[in-house]
């Protein structure tokens, strides 16, 4: 255990799946502080010197990496050495719980949370730093994640076409879901997008059954705190309006046959695992079977960069936080 004052929680998931909107109704309890994605936690040591006592020259060096990594945060500690001195443990999980704690905000902060969805791929080490720390497994349609993802970021079309999309989808799903298994039920919770949207009260009581809080009424108006703080610097604009179904099942009416057949093909297995419904729609013809082919050739060598990049730090999560 990590003999923190509170259990710190991690937001995961495929992105597009919800997982702000979770955000600002977990960030609206008076008890829960949950900031804009960090998406540097697993990038700040190696991993196999998560557990060790680091020095006042290590600590310097991580919290200067912080703020390369996401600009929100620099520059957040001017006193390191009285910041040094206040750690219980001159270890990384302290030094992450007293920036969360008294850094981020005026406010003190009881409990914080981390809403970074593709931490799903790093859970391992998230763990490792935090041993008792819980994990929300967002769950969203793939093929309404595609679409919302697509519709969100134009610039990437060139390579994030809505095959590329449904395989990382497929990706992050069973790896969160392989992890829950690891997990276990004390500390993984699998939670649906449609549900939280449809019921709200009755599934953020669940959750906060799952978190060992009480329910807020203030989580029922999650709108009142995005107004307050802004969508953040990712513009994601949705949270300043309540919650809504409508983006249920956009698929069946924004998908081409082709699309939807092609979802049967890359994600199926996952999508009918989940619960969801197929098309149903005809196997591809000769001209949809050379595009599909052509889509996952093209997937394979965008792939394989992305990983080079990203193992070289050239590649980092939560790219726009660097920008400043």
């Amino acid at each position: 255990m990590s003999n923190l004052p509170e259990r710190p929680f991690f937001i995961i998931g495929h992105p597009r799946s919800g997982t702000t909107l979770l955000r600002f109704m977990l960030a609206s309890h008076p008890r829960i502080f949950v900031p804009e994605e960090t998406g540097f936690i697993p990038f700040l040591v190696k991993e196999k010197d998560v557990d060790g006592l680091l020095s006042i020259s290590q600590v310097t060096a991580i919290l200067e990496r912080i703020g390369k990594l996401n600009y929100l945060w620099r520059d957040k500690v001017t006193d390191i050495s009285g910041f040094y001195q206040s750690l219980p443990e001159p270890k990384l999980a302290f030094l992450l719980d007293e920036i969360f704690r008294h850094y981020t905000r005026e406010q003190v902060v009881i409990r914080w949370g981390d809403k970074t969805p593709l931490y799903v791929q790093y859970v391992p080490i998230l763990s490792k730093i935090f041993p008792d720390a819980q994990f929300i497994h967002l769950i969203r349609d793939g093929r309404d994640a595609a679409l919302s993802a697509r519709k969100k970021w134009p610039e990437h079309s060139g390579y994030m076409d809505l095959y590329y999309l449904l395989k990382n989808w497929v990706r992050n799903i069973n790896t969160g879901r392989q992890v829950g298994e690891w997990l276990g039920i004390e500390r993984y919770y699998e939670l649906f997008y449609e549900t939280l949207v449809t019921t709200p009260e009755e599934t953020l009581k669940n959750l906060c059954s799952f978190l060992g809080e009480d329910l807020h009424t203030a989580m029922l108006n999650h709108t009142i705190l995005a107004g307050e703080i802004g969508p953040g610097p990712n513009g994601h604009t949705e949270v300043l309006k309540p919650v809504s179904t409508a983006s249920i099942g956009v698929w069946k009416r924004k998908m081409s046959p082709f699309e939807q057949k092609m979802s049967d093909r890359v994600a199926g297995r996952t999508l009918t695992g989940l619960g969801y419904e197929l098309t149903g729609l005809e196997s591809f013809d000769t001209k949809e079977q050379l595009h599909y082919l052509a889509l996952a050739t093209k997937f394979s060598a965008a792939d394989s960069l992305r990983s080079l990049l990203y193992a070289t730090g050239i590649l980092t999560l939560n790219r726009t936080m660097r920008k400043q």
